[in-house]
């Protein structure tokens, strides 16, 4: 078996539930996987996570807990979230089975990634779901799409349990990529000086920013590419001033 494990990570944004808490890390633990992070869970440590943790209760010991996701994913190199929920500007989406076997190649390749699953109620708000390169759907009957976190967790890591079963494709590297925490430096830095320069639209300001933000998670920057449109920025608001 080629290990995904140490470069995939399972994240739980504000689980309210802790017996949910445990079953993602059984299933975790059922598909090899053990990187999992909490995002301001409203009970944990918890009996209830470990009663239902089973044997995986050394992967509740090592989970890391944070407060933002943003902390949580900043080392992270591509961000994936699991969403049913239609968007009025639409995201890169890929099924369970096409982003498993797209996050396993970038694990054989040491890319660190991230996975995001939203709260038991509401998922992951539209502020979360832009976070992330692109995003994962699990295909169910149109009439009733809507899996719990336990059963969605555990569909993902099977598919990914199932994709790191065949041999890794290695791909040429020029130069690392941009971390998340990089990467929403250069968005920063670009709207900055967008709305320097006058050139966003009064009328729909947010909804330009949000189309150039899916075009730079979408395009992957390594460090010479994202470096280089920094120094580019930063010539152009000297320019400016």
């Amino acid at each position: 078996m080629n290990s995904i494990n140490p470069f995939v990570q399972i994240v739980l944004v504000e689980t309210s539930h802790p017996g949910n808490i445990g079953s993602v890390a059984r299933a975790m633990k059922n598909m090899g996987l053990s990187n999992l992070i909490l995002i301001n869970p409203k009970k944990f440590p918890h009996a209830e996570a470990i009663a239902l943790a089973g044997n995986a209760t050394d992967i509740l010991d090592q989970a890391k807990v944070f407060n933002s996701i943003e902390e949580a994913v900043k080392s992270s190199k591509v961000i994936y979230a699991t969403s049913a929920r239609e968007r009025t500007i639409e995201w890169p989406i890929l099924s369970v089975k096409d982003a498993s076997e797209e996050i396993t190649q970038l694990a054989f390749e040491e890319v660190q990634v991230s996975i995001l699953f939203g709260r038991e109620d509401r998922g992951l708000t539209n502020e979360e779901l832009q976070m992330a390169n692109k995003h994962l759907i699990i295909p169910a009957d149109p009439e009733y799409p809507v899996l719990n976190i336990a059963m969605s967790t555990q569909v993902v890591c099977y598919e990914l349990y199932q994709a790191s079963q065949k041999d890794p494709v290695l791909a040429w590297q020029d130069f690392p990529e941009y971390t998340a925490e990089e990467l929403n430096h250069l968005i920063q830095h670009f709207n900055e000086t967008v709305e320097a320069l006058g050139l966003v639209d009064k009328k729909h300001p947010k909804q330009i920013l949000t189309r150039m933000e899916r075009m730079f998670r979408r395009l992957y920057p390594d460090q010479m590419e994202g470096n280089f449109l920094r120094g580019f920025l930063k010539a152009i608001n000297n320019k400016i001033k």
